[in-house]
């Protein structure tokens, strides 16, 4: 595997820092662990690709595919992606906002998460 995923817990939100590159070869196990890592209760994920030198087609379609399934979910995806990044500008170019917005940094991404989390419903108890 050309990647390590290490998963954090922010006050309930997960957070997944992906290191390395993420290509055909290893996007069907991120994408397991990823979807696996966000529980029903959760807003939904921060993926921290501040550490990722390479993401190809698969890890775009891995994104996009993710950020659907959480959005149907009414959970959101939010992307940590510094202008730095080596994969900023593919992540630019095929407009992943639309569906999962980058942030600078894990606590503008994490604010949002909670936004979020504050925007939607909770089920009662009688």
């Amino acid at each position: 595997m050309l990647a390590d995923v290490h998963f954090d817990d922010h006050d309930g939100s997960p957070v997944a820092r992906i290191r390395g590159e993420v290509d055909m070869s290893n996007v069907g196990q991120l994408s397991t662990a990823l979807q696996n890592s966000v529980t029903h209760s959760a807003p939904g994920l921060v993926i921290d690709f501040s550490e990722t030198q390479y993401l190809d087609s698969a890890g775009l379609h891995f994104i996009f595919d993710l950020g659907k399934r959480l959005r149907d979910r009414g959970q959101r995806l939010y992307l940590v992606v510094p202008s730095v990044s080596p994969v900023a500008a593919v992540l630019e170019i095929v407009r992943v906002d639309s569906l999962a917005p980058r942030c600078e940094t894990l606590e503008q991404a994490l604010e949002l998460l909670r936004a979020h989390a504050e925007d939607v419903p909770r089920a009662h108890a009688d």
